[in-house]
């Protein structure tokens, strides 16, 4: 009878609901994640008002190529906003994040398509990215905010994926 009753509590964990911390992790990483596809969206709708809201100021580093940036004003004043300035037709993606959470500290690494064109030239490239996020402020105001990143890029082969 004891074994029986030990088998029917198995039964009965496995059709349980996941945990709370389990789900609480996924809600986590998806308001990371998101965090990070906002990045992408307000940078590709060069919306550098959303942008301020979605770096962390002067806590911020951006590494690209073999280039830094410290902090958002410099990031954006001496980088991203004459870059896209430049830029017409311009489409920025992000592919297979792969979000990690502990505490207040996340990180990603990801693939990302990069389409546009500035001036003559016509950009159509492939990159791999990590990202750095910080979870700020409590309760309701609680956010995620990307504290670094590192990206590079290619042009875009004939045998990579297509563009997402």
């Amino acid at each position: 009878m004891l074994l029986l009753s030990a088998a029917f509590a198995s039964v009965g964990d496995a059709q349980r609901p996941t945990s709370a911390p389990a789900a609480r992790q996924r809600s986590e990483e998806a308001a990371a994640t998101a965090t990070l596809r906002a990045v992408f969206a307000a940078s590709e709708r060069n919306d550098m008002k959303a942008l301020d809201t979605l770096y962390a100021g002067d806590s911020l580093t951006v590494v690209e190529g073999a280039g830094i940036n410290r902090g958002w004003t410099d990031y954006r004043d001496h980088h991203l906003a004459p870059e896209l300035k430049e830029m017409k037709n311009f489409h920025y993606r992000p592919v297979d994040i792969e979000m990690h959470v502990s505490g207040n500290v996340a990180w990603a690494i990801f693939r990302y398509n990069l389409k546009g064109e500035m001036g003559a030239r016509t950009l159509d490239n492939v990159g791999r990215g990590t990202a750095i996020l910080e979870r700020r402020g409590s309760g309701a105001a609680t956010r995620w905010v990307v504290r670094h990143t590192q990206t590079s890029s290619r042009a875009r082969r004939p045998n990579d994926p297509p563009a997402g």
